[in-house]
């Protein structure tokens, strides 16, 4: 195709006018394919340029004589040409729209490079072959030639960004400008002609066609010679420039003004054509959708009737299962109610013997025997390990804050709490998936190992417990360590003596002496400075690393490269040797960690991490690695990169010196760990106020702010001719609610007891109480979506009707905590009515599905390392008295009342909410008696039986792998009781442990 086009500089959006900017002024220019000489015309006479023009067609050649200084007739495709030319040279050779012409564009761009002087370059233009016009094309199935345009007929090749990067490179050329003129088609056209191909035009997809590869109409190259360029060095597609975009938008607009008044005549015409041609396209359009519809209903009919017939073979085959299933069951029923009947016939005879005179006098007679055989196995491990004996008598008084000697004396011999246990428990369970020297090995050997510095501050501590720290790292299997020690200026001569020895020996020991003495925080920095590795530990001068620490570290960090902080479980050491007290933690939980510090031993840091949040605070000694943790967690997905090793992996010595020997062991730590968590709050603009707490000394409270105006809780509550038990429900939340913004839906199931429908009527008569008919079989789940739909509140507070209120706080500190974004449900501390706690929090997979914590414990019991006094995570809470936001509620669609009707629902809701990224809450601070499923009785028949274990495989079902490793818990401890004694049954090997 022979071209001849005008030059009209004032469009900027031309291939022609982005090479003339190129062009410097008084340049010698070759331009291959110079047609008419209409762009030589231009850089002769008003750039000044020397131009010889290179053209195939005779005709055009001739017209372009006027416009150049010299013009060769020949094909580019052919050598001849290149002999005219002579020893003549150019700054500039140009090559508009005539590469994809060539059979061998290649071989031409070789032969250029000879014919540019020093430091002379090459400008072309090329049609983009990935347009989105062509894409277009391509999807619909076409791929039409044209006389002119992207698919010109004299075209023989089609280019895109990539092929021309690759045209480039090959012909011995360095793009370092790459720009193009674009044609950005309007999402209407884009998504008329998606639309008639069956496609979607989403949003995304639309985007697709606007990208700088779509929108390009062609490429303009400016290119130096250069043999060694790589693919690497071509230029990206900058975004459309939108300034030529107005450009081309007011060019159009300029000449459609220009054509107005000569299309006004034809306009009514055109009009009236196009409501004709409008109606009949509505008509076609609407026969084809009757059309599309009816195809679709045969296809959808026709896919139903084959579900259909297939579930009904499916539920048939079920119903003969069900069947046997069920005469079996009532079989085992009868069984159950035989062995009842016996059972109760031999406790009443137990009873009368245990009543008679003769047992009690018997049983007077016997108890000293009784007593001495049940201390027995105490007095023999005692006497096997005198250790053993004194650590149980300093954890007793550290449990009893110091010394009732006849509280301590009656636990001695009798008590068998978990950790009495410990000591059997480390001798047969722990050995289980300690790492051999073979996976040690393998690991250090690793591609991805990385090198691990452990910071130990000194001073004046006793050589025996120095020496013993230090050789615990000496004594890692795992070799790639580096041991930072900063002595801070300790006054004992032995400090510099050993740690001399010791680094004099050992090139992997790096000390620093400290001229000054800083304290703990800045002796840390100090050793700090020393550090190369990749992570950092942090390490008392007295605690001791267990052998296989350093590998399970080196392990996670491999197992997970995302890992910026990663801790362990931790024990302590008495005087003798002898381990107690362990602390098997759960995984990352952010209230818990401002109730104290939960990271402690054996934290690791990435070091990078800790040198962006300005390593160790020296204002903040006692609580330093408190400041530093909650620092570091600030800039973390802390669910993605926190990482938790369920294993002891670190031993604090508590003795007299040591922090491990108490909270009083320094005095300042509480006061420096409120400062810090105070300091974090503000830092993420949180209003609270944090206090010791008042439940247990050394830890913390924080209260969360309410806002001025208080936001609307609906307290729904579930009842079924339970008159007594609402009554006093009801009572307790009059007179124990110090919080005003609230309303009562009463939901009643189908009472038919008189006191409960008049008790009803009474409550129906209060302003701020709606009664609400459920007249439906009881699900549990589905009364309380069914009165959401009616509540008013921001807050909903689901509550049973066997609920009594006892602190007036209650409900303000769940709003506190319900109104924070990051939580979703919030549960309280319920007590039995004999003093019992019976909900600490939920731990999932006790007893199979999930089990309450810490259920039966005392009021002056506080629960495994606090967390029955504690502000904490848990994954799951109970729904005997769970609030939260609207907002999370609908997000997870409410409780499940096809799966769940009775059981396990408030578990599956707050799995779900766990899911979508919330954390939910457990406060010890909203306390109330529970008269536990009162209204609703036990299951105690067969069919409450038969639903109670289906709901039960239900949740094993769906939610298995989670039930058996809560995050909120610790695989080391039980799973079989609520008391978070050890797990004796071992715990599952590889990450889980």
């Amino acid at each position: 195709m022979e071209y001849d086009f005008k030059l009209d500089l004032n469009v900027e959006n031309n291939s022609h006018t982005q090479i003339v900017r190129r062009i410097p002024p008084g340049s010698r220019v070759l331009e291959l394919g110079c047609a008419t000489g209409y762009m030589s015309e231009y850089l002769r006479r008003e750039m000044g340029c020397y131009v010889v023009g290179v053209e195939y067609d005779r005709a055009m050649a001739n017209k372009a004589k006027s416009a150049c200084d010299r013009v060769i007739v020949g094909d580019v495709q052919k050598p001849n040409w290149l002999k005219r030319l002579g020893d003549e040279r150019f700054d500039i050779i140009t090559c508009a729209d005539i590469l994809e012409h060539l059979r061998e564009p290649i071989s031409l761009l070789k032969a250029l490079p000879g014919l540019l002087l020093e430091g002379g370059r090459l400008i072309a233009s090329v049609p983009n072959g990935a347009h989105a016009a062509l894409r277009l094309e391509l999807l619909e199935g076409r791929f039409t030639y044209e006389d002119t345009g992207l698919l010109d007929r004299t075209h023989l090749h089609l280019f895109t960004y990539h092929s021309l990067r690759e045209l480039f490179v090959r012909g011995g050329f360095r793009v370092d400008e790459l720009s193009y003129t674009f044609h950005d088609m309007a999402d209407s056209a884009v998504e008329s002609r998606l639309n008639r191909l069956g496609f979607e035009a989403s949003e995304r997809g639309l985007a697709l066609f606007h990208t700088p590869e779509a929108a390009a109409f062609q490429f303009i190259v400016s290119a130096v010679p250069d043999a060694s360029a790589a693919a690497g060095d071509f230029p990206a597609l900058s975004e459309k420039p939108m300034e030529s975009s107005l450009e081309v938008y007011r060019n159009l607009l300029e000449e459609l003004h220009q054509a107005g008044t000569t299309a006004a005549t034809r306009l009514e015409m055109i009009e009236e054509r196009d409501k004709l041609l409008e109606q009949q396209q509505e008509h076609l359009t609407l026969l084809h959708d009757l059309r599309d519809q009816h195809t679709a209903q045969i296809e959808s009919l026709s896919k139903t009737i084959a579900e259909l017939q297939q579930e009904a073979a499916e539920k048939n085959v079920l119903r003969q299962e069900l069947q046997q299933l069920d005469r079996q069951l009532s079989a085992a029923y009868a069984e159950v109610g035989h062995m009842t009947a016996e059972a109760t016939r031999y406790r009443q005879s137990l009873k009368d013997v245990t009543n008679s005179r003769g047992w009690r006098g018997y049983m007077a007679l016997t108890t000293p025997l009784r007593l001495w055989r049940s201390a027995l196995p105490q007095v023999k491990s005692y006497i096997k390990e005198p250790g053993l004996f004194t650590s149980r008598i300093a954890e007793l008084k550290h449990k009893d804050d110091g010394g009732n000697w006849r509280s301590i004396l009656k636990h001695l011999f009798t008590d068998t709490s978990p950790t009495y246990n410990y000591s059997l428990w480390i001798d047969e369970v722990e050995p289980v998936g300690v790492p051999t020297a073979k996976g040690v090995l393998t690991l250090s050997n690793h591609a991805e190992s990385p090198l691990i510095s452990i910071l130990m501050p000194v001073y004046n501590v006793a050589e025996t417990w120095l020496r013993a720290a230090i050789e615990s790292v000496l004594k890692q299997g795992y070799r790639h360590w580096e041991l930072c020690i900063a002595d801070d200026a300790s006054t004992k001569p032995h400090i510099k003596r050993v740690l001399r020895e010791y680094a004099a020996r050992y090139k992997q020991i790096k000390v620093i002496y400290r001229e000054k003495n800083g304290h703990i925080a800045a002796a840390t920095n100090s050793a700090l400075s020393l550090a190369t590795g990749d992570y950092v530990g942090l390490m008392d001068h007295d605690d001791v690393l267990t052998p296989y620490a350093l590998f399970f570290v080196a392990q996670e960090i491999i197992l997970h490269p995302q890992a910026e902080l990663i801790y362990s479980d931790e024990d302590k050491l008495n005087s003798e040797g002898v381990r107690f007290d362990h602390y098997f933690k759960p995984d990352f939980n952010p209230d818990l960690m401002r109730s104290h510090n939960m990271i402690c031993h054996f934290g690791v840091y990435r070091r990078e991490l800790v040198e962006k949040v300005g390593g160790i605070r020296e204002d903040f000694d006692g609580a330093q690695d408190y400041d530093l943790a909650l620092r570091c967690l600030r800039e973390l997905d802390v669910r993605r990169q926190v990482r938790h090793i369920p294993w002891i992996l670190y031993h604090w010595r508590a003795i007299p010196e040591s922090t491990a020997s108490g909270a009083d062991a320094k005095s300042y730590a509480i006061e420096a760990a409120i400062r810090a968590v105070e300091d974090d709050l503000k830092a993420r603009e949180i209003d609270a106020e944090v206090t010791e707490s008042e439940l247990i000394p050394g830890m913390i409270r924080v209260r969360y702010g309410l806002p001025k105006r208080l936001p609307l809780v609906s307290i729904i509550i579930p009842t079924r001719n339970g008159e007594s038990l609402l009554r006093q429900c009801m009572e307790s939340i009059k007179s124990k609610t110090a919080y005003s913004n609230y309303e009562i839906l009463v939901v009643d199931n189908q009472s038919d007891d008189a006191k409960t429908l008049d008790y009803l009527r009474q409550l129906s008569n209060i302003s701020n109480i709606t009664v609400v008919r459920y007249d439906k079989p009881f699900n549990f789940s589905a009364i309380n979506n069914y009165a959401c739909e009616m509540a008013k509140g921001e807050l909903f507070c689901f509550m049973n009707d066997d609920i009594e209120i006892i602190n007036d706080d209650w409900l303000g500190e769940m709003v506190s905590h319900a109104l924070r974004p990051e939580i979703g449900a919030v549960g309280a501390k319920l007590w039995y009515p004999d003093g019992r706690l019976q909900h600490g929090g939920v731990v999932l997979g006790l007893g199979g599905v999930a089990g309450h914590a810490m259920k039966y414990s005392t009021s002056a019991d506080k629960g495994y390392m606090g967390r029955s006094v504690l502000i904490q995570n848990y994954t799951a809470v109970t729904a005997a008295c769970l609030l939260l936001r609207r907002e999370v509620f609908d997000t997870v669609s409410g409780f499940d009342s096809d799966n769940l009707a009775v059981a396990f629902n408030d578990v599956d809701l707050c799995i779900r909410i766990y899911q979508k990224g919330y954390y939910n809450l457990w406060t010890p601070y909203a306390e109330m008696i529970h008269h536990e499923s009162a209204s609703r009785g036990a299951e105690d028949t067969p069919d409450k039986q038969r639903r109670f274990t289906l709901e039960a495989e239900y949740m094993l079902d769906k939610y298995g792998p989670l039930l058996e490793r809560d995050p909120a818990y610790n695989p080391n401890l039980t799973r079989c009781g609520e008391d978070f004694s050890l797990n004796w049954k071992g715990v599952v090997d590889g990450d889980d442990r």
